[in-house]
């Protein structure tokens, strides 16, 4: 991932903290603290926090300051269905324009998820899938449909720490992804509408299984 500007490199280093946990649900956050962590002055943290907040991964309370957002189960639910039926969409109306220069990214991108598994990679695998389907939704004549699923998949990623407790999901969904990218090479629009849906869910599945195990412990 690039950045241009060090307001975008701030932005993406609060967002880590809060993802990896660093952060949790409810805490304050003090810019003058992060501010001297990250080596930067206040402002650039200021605009991050702004930007977090439109993301709903932080809360701004007037008088008092900002916070890690709370994690909303019911929200996440909508957010997840939602995605799941716009980005099978998106899939189906993508894959007559999935091209040769489109399948050697993806090709690439398939090796380098590889790499992230074997190597227990679970930042840099979702950094990657994300590309993946960045790749192929991108591919599409049909933008605002694109920009509504990265719309709402930047608000899942709130929620990111527990689908990487699981430790088998990064391998399954990695022969997903393969299976994903062959009947998009086959130009099969019902398989692959299928394949993303069976995807789609099994990681809701992940989610709210792990949402179970917080509970009870």
């Amino acid at each position: 991932m690039e950045f241009h500007t060090k307001n975008d490199i701030v932005y993406q280093m609060l967002k880590d903290k809060i993802i990896d946990g660093a952060l949790k649900p409810g805490e304050r956050i003090i810019i003058s603290e992060l501010a001297a962590e990250f080596d930067v002055s206040p402002m650039p943290v200021r605009e991050a926090i702004k930007r977090l907040q439109q993301d709903e991964f932080v809360e701004v309370i007037p008088h008092i300051g900002a916070k890690v957002a709370s994690m909303e189960w019911n929200k996440l639910r909508e957010i997840l269905l939602i995605l799941t039926e716009l980005e099978v969409l998106a899939a189906k109306l993508a894959t007559p324009y999935i091209g040769e220069v489109e399948v050697k990214k993806l090709d690439t991108l398939i090796r380098e998820m590889e790499t992230a598994v074997a190597e227990q990679d679970s930042k840099k695998y979702a950094e990657l899938n994300k590309k993946f389907h960045g790749v192929i939704y991108g591919s599409s004549p049909y933008k605002y449909l694109n920009e509504l699923i990265m719309n709402l998949w930047n608000k899942s990623e709130f929620y990111r720490t527990l689908f990487t407790k699981s430790e088998s999901r990064s391998q399954t969904s990695l022969e997903e992804h393969k299976e994903w990218l062959n009947a998009l090479k086959e130009k099969n629009v019902e398989a692959v509408q299928q394949i993303l849906r069976q995807h789609k869910e099994s990681a809701c599945e992940i989610f709210f299984q792990a949402h179970e195990k917080e509970i009870h412990q």
